[in-house]
């Protein structure tokens, strides 16, 4: 068996690198079989969208080709299907901590600079992600009091409009906690690196 190197800023003995492989603790997660239950529920309604949107699409092209009949609308619903799909799948990336990151000098930083960083970026995420919360939520009461709905099947915009504001401001607080949890704890700073 080979071992695996250490994590960026931690020590050869270290084994907390290993800890998010095969759906272990990462970013928020701990190892406490509530979080993961937790963790499944949130991921759940994602994934039941993306499997709607798979059975739509297979129906879809089916109907259209060999009964020359297409679905109307359906363009309308997998965009619909496709903003929910999104931004409640950014609350499990903002709950593992799972956002893109490169690392190319993470080898060569102390882990208190790693840290400090960390606490930064993720704090700049927390505001970032409240502000367009914020404004997501303004844009969605604009379009409830105009009324607006989709074309073919009537959907509210509005209430779209407002679910993507509550996942996003739901990932500020979560990106928030993770800038708390690296400032308080430095063994979980590999965690939310990870």
């Amino acid at each position: 068996m080979v071992d695996k190197p250490p994590a960026p800023g931690g020590s050869p003995g270290d084994q907390s690198d290993l800890m998010d492989e095969g759906g272990g603790p990462s970013g928020l997660i701990e190892d406490r079989t509530w979080m993961f239950r937790a963790e499944r529920a949130v991921a759940f309604v994602p994934a039941l969208i993306l499997f709607a949107m798979m059975v739509l699409t297979v129906v879809s092209v089916f109907v259209r080709y060999v009964m020359r009949a297409p679905i109307s609308g359906a363009f309308e619903i997998m965009s619909y299907m496709m903003g929910l799909l999104v931004f409640l799948s950014l609350i499990l990336v903002a709950l593992r901590s799972d956002h893109v990151r490169i690392s190319l000098l993470d080898s060569s930083l102390p882990t208190w600079l790693r840290q400090g960083r960390a606490m930064i970026v993720n704090l700049m995420l927390a505001g970032m992600s409240g502000w367009l919360g914020w404004q997501l939520w303004r844009f969605g009461a604009r379009l409830e009091s105009w009324g607006e709905k989709t074309q073919i099947y009537g959907l509210p915009t509005g209430l779209l409009a407002k679910i993507m504001a509550g996942s996003t401001l739901i990932c500020a607080v979560l990106f928030l906690l993770l800038a708390i949890k690296v400032a308080r704890d430095r063994a979980a700073l590999n965690r939310v690196e990870t």
